[in-house]
C-alpha cells in the first residue's frame, strides 16, 4: 500500500502548452512515473490501462500519439519461451526531450 505525500514525480508546465489528448497526457505521466531517475521503463499495456483506469486499445492509441509527436519512443522487446520460440516481451519506454513549442502554443 502506498503512503500519501510518500512518491513523487515531476512533470514539466510546458506539457500543458502542446495539446495532448487527455488520455495521451494520462498515460505520458504514467510513463514518467514509472521511469524516474532511470532511463526506460517497461510496464506491459494492461498495467498502464489499469492504473491509469482505461482500456488497453485506449492505452495502445495514446502510445502511439505520443511516438509520433516526439514524446517518447517504444522499443518491442522478445524473449525466448521454454520451448526455444520466440515470445513477445513488455515493450521498453523511454521518456524522449519535450519537443520544441512553436511561438503560437506559448
Amino acid at each position: 500500500m502506498y503512503e500519501l505525500h510518500s512518491n513523487f514525480f515531476q512533470i514539466s508546465n510546458a506539457m500543458f502548452h502542446y495539446g495532448l489528448r487527455p488520455n495521451a497526457f494520462t498515460v505520458y505521466c504514467y510513463l514518467v512515473c514509472c521511469t524516474g531517475q532511470k532511463e526506460k521503463c517497461w510496464p506491459s499495456v494492461r498495467t498502464i490501462a489499469k492504473r491509469c483506469g482505461i482500456s488497453e486499445n485506449t492505452v495502445r492509441n495514446a502510445i502511439k500519439e505520443l511516438e509520433e509527436r516526439g514524446f517518447i519512443s517504444k522499443v518491442k522487446t522478445t524473449w525466448s519461451g521454454r520451448n526455444g520460440k520466440p515470445r513477445r516481451g513488455n515493450n521498453n519506454y523511454y521518456i524522449l526531450d519535450l519537443p520544441s513549442l512553436t511561438k503560437d502554443a506559448v
